[in-house]
């Protein structure tokens, strides 16, 4: 029987427990926290080993591969970006040059390792594959063409021009992936997206109550309503470091603001959209604005629904 000790470790965080214990009471590993989950309407108290986790999320089968060296490779990356951040909430002041190397990257990776990135890759592939499949079906000709590079028979059932372009107009399939290609481009990703965190300028806010708030996807960028935002056309990338610090990067530089109790109230709004499922918080309440810009402070009265995008 295989035993756990083989298997390696089952629960892989996608926020590492470094980060979360940054927004628990002692700013420890064991320390409590609160995670409020969003989609399910539920509330409760535990610490970051058993917050911000899967079962299995990095596990991969390559041949020859240990099946959980992704976890692995993230866990020795945390290692050495923990002292930053533990150092930067207990002593609240700006990163050095290479602390803020460090926090680029870490927000890289932090980027694309969590559960939001996949379904948002995935879409992305399904628009290539589409419009790869209308090109390659936009004549008998062409489609003949494709299938003699692919070397499928030109005469097979399964390949005939007409059923063909009708399956793929009725849009009733969907690509599936492996955890492997997850893995691969999550890995790819974060070294595409650290030249664009290079060009960008960097200030930190300080909340010396410990009021902003971590969530289950961290990095959040805001731009232009109704237009596809990334790295390159961002307005603003936010990630918090802890409950206590918060980094944001803007494409020109910024004069500092000061940091108002209705300002952490707008930044923690903002990650509570960008949130998949789950905020991670001291405590169960927390500054937030509505549709409104109100100030509120129950996370019951949150309907990402009624703001525009």
């Amino acid at each position: 029987m295989t035993n756990q000790t083989e298997l390696g470790p089952r629960a892989h965080h996608y926020v590492p427990q470094c980060w979360l214990a940054g927004f628990t009471e002692s700013g420890q590993k064991d320390g409590r926290l609160w995670v409020t989950d969003f989609k399910r309407s539920k509330q409760w108290p535990t610490t970051p080993p058993n917050a911000g986790r899967r079962r299995d999320f990095y596990r991969v089968s390559f041949p020859e591969i240990d099946p959980v060296f992704v976890e692995k490779l993230y866990s020795k990356f945390e290692d050495r970006i923990a002292p930053i951040l533990k150092t930067l909430d207990g002593e609240l002041r700006d990163p050095t040059k290479q602390e803020l190397e460090g926090l680029r990257a870490f927000m890289a990776i932090q980027w694309t390792r969590v559960p939001a990135f996949r379904p948002n890759m995935l879409s992305i592939a399904q628009k290539i594959h589409r419009a790869t499949m209308d090109k390659a079906l936009k004549s008998q000709a062409s489609w003949k063409r494709v299938l003699r590079k692919l070397n499928v028979p030109v005469d097979s059932p399964e390949a005939d021009y007409y059923k063909m372009r009708k399956f793929v107009e009725s849009e009733q399939y969907s690509l599936s992936v492996d955890t492997e290609w997850y893995v691969q481009q999550a890995l790819e990703g974060a070294q595409m997206i650290v030249p664009s965190l290079l060009k960008r300028h960097w200030q930190v806010s300080f909340s010396r109550k410990g009021s902003f708030i971590g969530s289950d996807n961290p990095v959040a960028l805001d731009g232009e309503k109704k237009q596809r935002i990334g790295f390159a056309n961002a307005g603003v990338v936010i990630f918090p470091v802890s409950r206590h610090v918060v980094l944001h990067g803007t494409i020109s530089e910024m004069r500092p603001v000061p940091m108002t109790e209705m300002l952490i109230a707008r930044l923690n709004t903002m990650m509570m959209l960008h949130t998949q499922e789950q905020v991670f918080f001291t405590k169960p309440d927390f500054c937030w604005l509505d549709k409104s810009a109100q100030y509120q402070t129950d996370w019951r009265f949150f309907d990402r629904n009624k703001f525009q995008f």
